[in-house]
């Protein structure tokens, strides 16, 4: 047990290395290609900006769109885990994740100044609050399945002797997954548009 946590708490620290590193990648990129990237139809134009503050949200139809397209990304990321470009797929993601918040970070900070990271945080909240636990659960199922049924050398977590426990077990934390995924989608719904219609007045 020791020996699995001292491998788990190096794969995390390489995680997140792999990651601050994306993130530093997508921050260089948005500053390297700001004239082309920042054009008045690109990320945080003023029209778009505008639109937020007298948006009327038809929160039910937005719900099942949010909650359509995460949904979509998540069945796929865990079909994508049980092939062997699972260790490719977590890491793809986790490399996307961070040039993606690099760039959109960076992006807010050029096109307001200060108030810009006040605009990011206000998009991240609260849903973020829970969707990324989420999708740093589904990176850890996604690793184990791999790890189950390609690469039992490289697991890190005990594993039931059974294959049905074993799976049943991997069906249970998906569930706990998805279940925090749309309560996350709820708030993302029918709690950040307020927020962020308040939010944009000052923009």
């Amino acid at each position: 047990m020791a020996m699995f946590q001292r491998e788990r708490s190096n794969l995390y620290r390489k995680w997140f290395v792999i990651f601050a590193v994306s993130f530093l990648f997508g921050i260089l990129l948005m500053n390297g290609f700001r004239e082309t990237l920042l054009t008045s139809n690109g990320i945080f134009n003023d029209t778009a900006v505008n639109r937020l503050k007298y948006a009327e949200v038809n929160n039910g139809n937005f719900f099942w769109y949010v909650l359509k397209k995460r949904m979509k990304g998540y069945l796929l990321f865990g079909l994508l885990s049980t092939t062997f470009l699972g260790f490719f797929t977590v890491y793809a993601e986790m490399i996307r994740q961070g040039v993606l918040m690099g760039m959109t970070m960076t992006a807010a900070v050029i096109r307001f100044g200060v108030k810009g990271m006040l605009f990011i945080f206000a998009s991240f909240f609260p849903q973020q609050l829970l969707l990324i636990p989420a999708g740093i659960m589904m990176l850890l199922w996604a690793y184990q399945n791999c790890t189950f049924l390609y690469f039992p050398s490289r697991n890190l977590w005990p594993a039931y002797r059974s294959a049905k426990r074993q799976w049943f077990r991997q069906f249970l934390m998906v569930l706990w997954i998805f279940g925090v995924v749309i309560i996350g989608c709820v708030l993302e719904s029918y709690v950040n548009p307020l927020i962020m219609t308040d939010v944009s007045k000052f923009f």
